[in-house]
């Protein structure tokens, strides 16, 4: 007897363990989904607006990100509920769960261009930066100082 409860808990343990790994799979490739399509997206605006930098394109997925997400939560909150002052803290309905992932796969987005643009302008900072300062350098030893 003692073993076949045993294997009841064992096999509910696993169905347990099993159902919220598949869960955070799932999740993870719906905001993985998310991330794939906010870069074609900005793929496709970089292709259509050739003239502009690649800066502008991320502005716009930017704004396209904005509106959508004002959009889909206005909806979640007004229409598809629920209300939020009625049903503070109340389960999350799959709706929001994919506007969630689809937030947090522009999040990672942004932050990869952040990383892309904040480190190439930091270079350019840093190598300006020391140019300056060997030019300092050698007026130093010149005797001279420059006047700014």
């Amino acid at each position: 007897m003692t073993q076949c409860c045993f294997l009841r808990v064992h096999s509910l343990f696993f169905w347990f363990w099993s159902f919220h790994h598949r869960m955070a799979l799932a999740l993870c490739l719906q905001v993985l989904c998310s991330l794939c399509g906010w870069l074609s997206l900005y793929i496709s605006f970089c292709h259509l607006n050739k003239h502009r930098s690649y800066e502008w394109s991320c502005r716009l997925v930017t704004f396209t990100h904005g509106v959508l997400s004002i959009g889909l939560s206005a909806y979640i909150g007004f229409i598809d509920g629920p209300w939020p002052f009625t049903h503070p803290g109340s389960p999350n309905t799959p709706l929001q769960v994919h506007v969630l992932c689809l937030t947090l796969g522009y999040f990672v987005f942004d932050l990869g261009c952040i990383w892309r643009f904040a480190w190439r302008k930091s270079i350019k900072k840093y190598h300006a930066w020391r140019s300056r300062r060997s030019e300092e350098r050698q007026l130093k030893h010149n005797g001279h100082l420059k006047i700014h």
